[in-house]
């Protein structure tokens, strides 16, 4: 059914008067209401493939991906061993949390095997240790000296 109207609205042309008449319109009042609805028809026809156009390209653009999910957070628990690093690279620019760059063999990865539910990962960023948060700096002092972390992590 689309195809027809879009066919009709590609096939249709009004035609001039003709210069054998004097240019003058020779049509009674029965063809000029035809002529009307024809150009309602095709008005109608050209807003219907604008629509069909926006809906197309709306498909053609969406993003398979499900929707954006809320960032996910989810506590790990560490307990330094003697002779394991702990084991993650983080960034502290933001100054508020640490965000991973990168697990290293440590605790972070023997966490990681433990807990397939809760893997810490590039990206992921860490929000609080041991209740501190809001200061990056301050949380990789805690992750030194305390031998125990408990640790607040966000993945978005």
């Amino acid at each position: 059914p689309t195809n027809d109207r879009i066919a009709f609205c590609c096939t249709f042309a009004p035609t001039a008067p003709s210069p054998a008449m004097g240019n003058a319109c020779c049509t009674n009042d029965a063809s000029a209401a035809n002529e009307t609805k024809d150009k309602q028809l095709t008005s109608d026809a050209v807003k219907i493939m604008q629509a069909e156009e926006v809906v197309d390209a709306t498909v053609k653009g969406a993003d398979t991906k499900a929707v954006a999910k809320p960032a996910a957070t989810f506590t790990i628990k560490l307990v330094k061993v003697p002779g394991l690093r702990l084991g993650v690279d983080v960034d502290l620019t933001d100054g508020i949390c640490l965000v991973v760059d990168k697990v290293n063999p440590g605790l972070v990865e023997e966490w990681n095997k433990k807990n397939p539910d809760k893997v810490v990962q590039a990206g992921d960023k860490i929000l609080s240790v041991n209740g501190t948060q809001g200061n990056a700096q301050q949380m990789t002092e805690v992750c030194k000296a305390e031998d125990t972390l408990e640790m607040l992590v966000q993945r978005e």
